[in-house]
């Protein structure tokens, strides 16, 4: 009887720890498959995340792209050499006035090259017009200057969308715009400049710093018989100009005293422009005008005959 009894406890205790082995297996199991489970449920809820992500990025970048449509090409006005707003108020203010076109944003451009602007530019503004002036006004580092304007033109990309811009410049300013072309001219995702004017020139630099100028000649396509260093890097990436694009006029002062200059650039340096964009704009025309309101900061600020000849060639 004992013995049986014995037997009978050792069987009982294998049996329960038979049973005992096979409930932590399948607890094992059990563990196992919920944590696949979960493992997947995760990975479906990641995946739903990473495409909800994607939709809202998708989505917000529409939505941008869409805040930032409808605004007109604008006309950017940019002064020379110690130029300031005073160079360009005349051209914006009579472009204004005469119904051509609106005053929207001043572009104040630091010493560090950081633009701020100030003013408003409203969808509905008929050729909107906006005004540059750099705090460094007498910077001779004119791919410098092309940096900024690039900083100008990217901000106003950002901010309204622009795709294309028309450009006035007087004296350095054209230096400046021709140093952004031969660098930048070919990048498209950029926008892209289509008229030109250009007002007293300096592409020779002036009759001071370079006093042979005034007896520098100009071949039919305006190449000068001799290049300032500034120039010849210009011409080196003149190709860098989008061919067929851009429409030109040049306007000049000759004080017609015998100087064939305007007092501070001569004729020929202003004539070296047509270089540049020889067999590469759509259009060139130059306009030399002459008299006491054809003297260098007269041309800007005072002449009506530029004023006229702008707004016709811009807007009319």
């Amino acid at each position: 009887m004992r013995k049986l009894l014995k037997w009978g406890w050792g069987t009982l205790l294998a049996l329960s720890i038979v049973l005992a082995g096979c409930a932590v297996v399948d607890s094992q199991k059990s563990s196992a498959q919920t944590r696949v489970k979960t493992q997947k449920v995760t990975e479906l809820d990641q995946s739903k995340v990473s495409s909800a992500t994607k939709k809202t990025v998708k989505k917000t970048k529409q939505t941008a792209k869409k805040r930032v449509t409808g605004y007109a090409t604008p006309t950017l006005f940019m002064h020379g050499f110690t130029g300031n707003a005073g160079s360009t108020n005349n051209l914006i203010d009579s472009a204004q006035a005469d119904g051509y076109a609106t005053r929207t944003l001043l572009a104040t451009v630091g010493w560090d090259g950081h633009v701020t602007f100030s003013g408003t530019w409203n969808k509905s503004d008929r050729h909107p017009e906006v005004q540059i002036v750099f705090k460094n006004n007498r910077n001779r580092n004119y791919q410098q200057d092309a940096r900024w304007l690039k900083h100008v033109i990217k901000k106003l990309q950002r901010r309204y969308g622009i795709t294309k811009f028309n450009y006035v410049g007087h004296s350095m300013g054209n230096t400046d715009i021709m140093a952004y072309e031969t660098t930048f001219g070919q990048r498209k995702q950029l926008p892209q400049l289509q008229k030109y004017v250009a007002i007293a020139p300096a592409m020779l630099g002036n009759i001071v710093m370079f006093p042979w100028t005034v007896t520098t000649t100009n071949a039919t396509n305006g190449r000068p018989s001799e290049f300032t260093p500034e120039y010849q890097k210009l011409v080196n990436n003149r190709k860098t100009i989008p061919m067929n694009q851009i429409r030109v006029l040049s306007l000049y002062g000759n004080l017609d005293n015998g100087t064939d200059t305007d007092g501070t650039i001569s004729v020929s340096s202003a004539k070296s422009l047509r270089y540049l964009f020889w067999g590469r704009s759509k259009s060139f025309k130059e306009v030399e005008l002459t008299g006491d309101l054809a003297s260098h900061n007269a041309l800007p600020r005072r002449n009506p005959e530029v004023v006229r000849d702008m707004e016709q060639f811009l807007w009319g």
